[in-house]
């Protein structure tokens, strides 16, 4: 009894000794595949891959060290779960570091960052680790329990999620630039610890953009989209955010700024978009792009400046405006609008060109020496291009009555100015007459007053001498 108890414990050793050194056992390839409808299990090993592994069918790591080593051709290694594959990671580490091909011992001075892709698949993961690794998702469904992510600090995303069914929880995210980035659907979180990361988080989604022309209904093509934060554009429009975490765990919420540009070659459209957006959202837009709805209002004419009113005639060589209102009620931005001066019908005499903004009215003036005479029809022409090129250009006019003065009216003009200068002329000569007249006779009478006088003193002297004489005859 005693032999066959010593046996017995020796055959329970020997089998103990063989099933640890299975389950110790080391896989070594270059490239893991796994076929189409193929299911493979690896179980307490030790799996080094100097490639990249490729599923296809089902595979499922347990209780196992993964090692992903950079390729061959020195590229980044992936783990791509194909569509229609599934992967499994119960209780594995997965991580990087190079194996020495002369010793079969690692040697973990090299590092090589990889990449788990999961393309219209599925994954499933439960208390695993993943090291130096990112996790990007599309479509697909992934539910994960107990992860430990870290990229310590060698890669910019720690998941990066799109149109993906993410249920996640028990997961700690470290060392990454952008912790979870989650794009088209909204991922069912619980337990989400996130270290010594930029951002932790941010929610965004699809945006598609369709623009119509809504005159016609019809679709416009050629339209540039682009996103701006504030002043500085953004390089992408294809997503917007609707909330990020920062690094301290603070929730902000995104507003969503757009252009939307379209170059005609004779003008532009130029109008901006912004809003919230809380799911995958088609942006529709209608343009005003009827180019017949710009008209030329309330017409005036000017001469030297002054509002000719009715009735009234423009001297020749006159400087004669002719004002209008331009009315652009469309989304349209015109390079070049040429106002040309209409004469009775006639182009040629003046042109003004005006940079014409979209939903905007202007007054502009285009201006003339009246050297015509007579009475005239006197207007403005635009034409308007049509922007699709398969209509007929829009041509608009808009007319007034003029009449310049004729050569007989500015000599009748002459002729009386001409008389009445004479007629000064005569007025002034008459007054100077009575004027001289005037001093004439004052001159006279004092004349007369002294020669009066000088006889007076003569008669006086005389009557003295004789008074003498008679003295001396006595």
């Amino acid at each position: 009894m005693r032999i066959f108890g010593v046996v017995s414990v020796f055959f329970f050793l020997t089998i103990v000794f063989l099933t640890f050194n299975a389950s110790s056992e080391v896989h070594k390839f270059d490239n893991l595949t796994v076929a189409e409808e193929e299911t493979r299990t690896f179980t307490d090993d030790q799996i080094w891959v100097q490639g990249d592994i490729l599923i296809d069918g089902e595979i499922t790591f347990e209780n196992c060290s993964l090692n992903i080593n950079r390729t061959l051709d020195l590229t980044t290694s992936e783990i791509r779960i194909k569509p229609g594959g599934q992967l499994n990671l119960f209780n594995t580490t997965i991580s990087t570091m190079e194996v020495s091909s002369n010793t079969g011992i690692d040697n973990e001075s090299i590092i090589s960052p990889y990449t788990l892709v999961l393309n219209e698949s599925s994954l499933s993961i439960y208390n695993s680790r993943i090291y130096y690794g990112m996790i990007w998702l599309v479509k697909g469904d992934v539910e994960i329990t107990g992860l430990v992510l870290d990229g310590f600090n060698m890669i910019n995303y720690g998941i990066f999620s799109e149109n993906t069914t993410l249920k996640a929880s028990s997961v700690s995210i470290r060392n990454y630039t952008q912790g979870l980035r989650s794009i088209g659907a909204t991922p069912d979180l619980e337990f989400i610890f996130y270290y010594n990361c930029s951002t932790q988080m941010t929610q965004e989604w699809w945006l598609t953009f369709s623009p119509f022309d809504n005159s016609t209904g019809l679709p416009i093509s050629g339209f540039e989209v682009r996103q701006w934060e504030n002043e500085r554009m953004i390089g992408t429009w294809n997503w917007a955010k609707e909330y990020e975490i920062d690094s301290f765990g603070q929730k902000i919420n995104h507003t969503t700024q757009l252009s939307f540009y379209l170059n005609l070659y004779f003008g532009y459209i130029d109008k901006s978009w912004e809003g919230r957006i809380f799911e995958n959202t088609d942006l529709i837009q209608n343009f005003n792009l009827n180019h017949t709805l710009i008209s030329l209002d309330y017409p005036i004419i000017f001469v030297d400046n002054e509002v000719l009113e009715m009735g009234q005639k423009a001297p020749k060589w006159s400087n004669v405006n002719f004002s209008v209102i331009v009315n652009n009620p469309t989304d349209i931005n015109f390079y070049n609008i040429n106002l040309n001066l209409l004469i009775n019908g006639n182009l040629g005499y003046s042109t003004t060109v005006i940079l014409l903004n979209s939903n905007d009215s202007q007054r502009t003036n285009v201006s003339w020496t009246a050297s015509v005479e007579g009475p005239m029809s006197f207007g403005v022409r635009v034409v308007v291009i049509d922007y699709s090129g398969d209509s007929t250009d829009y041509t608009i006019s808009v007319y007034r009555f003029l009449q310049v003065e004729s050569s007989s009216d500015s000599t009748g003009q002459s002729s009386g100015s001409w008389t009445a200068l004479l007629a000064i002329f005569v007025l002034m000569g008459l007054c100077c007459y009575i004027i001289y007249t005037g001093m004439e006779e004052e001159t006279l009478t004092s004349s007369s007053k002294e020669i009066i006088s000088e006889d007076e003193d003569l008669r006086e002297i005389a009557i003295s001498e004789e008074i003498g004489d008679e003295k001396d005859l006595e």
